[in-house]
């Protein structure tokens, strides 16, 4: 498996070891009870995605198995109906593109001509030291280094 990389860059960022866990920036140890949970709500939602998805392909293409009737005898509703709901909900969506088109069009006519603001100038090191939460090796050590990695916390304290 081939990694992209920077021009600079002599190795690639990540090794090609079978222990994928090393190579995670963010560990957190999950206990097997929420393992659990989290695998079992995962597939009811995809179950009834399958579902919400079935019934509205199953009005569409007017096919009336057993399992999406039952669905539909429940909510009260018929293959047109449904139908109807997705024509209604598909003008209602081009209405919406219509409206935001000439509002954008609006804008563009009513406020383009004016001067927008610069773009803020790069922060010196003389306006971070002016903060006063770092000293002046820690913030050179943050601009010059890809990975920092500090044993603690080098902001300081927030005057009150």
């Amino acid at each position: 498996m081939e990694f992209t990389r920077q021009r600079k860059q002599k190795e690639q960022p990540v090794t090609n070891s079978c222990d994928f866990e090393d190579e995670i920036l963010v560990k957190t140890k999950h206990s097997l009870i929420r393992k659990i949970i989290a695998i079992v709500l995962t597939v009811i939602f995809w179950l009834y995605t399958i579902v919400i998805v079935w019934f509205f392909l199953s009005a569409m293409l007017n096919i009336n198995d057993q399992y999406i009737a039952i669905v539909k005898i429940a909510f009260n509703v018929t293959n047109s109906d449904i139908r109807q709901l997705i024509f209604l909900s598909f003008l209602l969506l081009i209405l919406l593109t219509a409206l935001l088109f000439i509002w954008r069009t609006y804008n563009k006519q009513r406020f383009g001509s004016l001067t927008r603001r610069k773009t803020p100038p790069h922060t010196t090191m003389k306006d971070w030291l002016a903060l006063d939460l770092m000293e002046e090796s820690d913030i050179q050590q943050l601009q010059e280094n890809k990975v920092t990695v500090f044993h603690t916390n080098p902001v300081k304290e927030l005057k009150k």
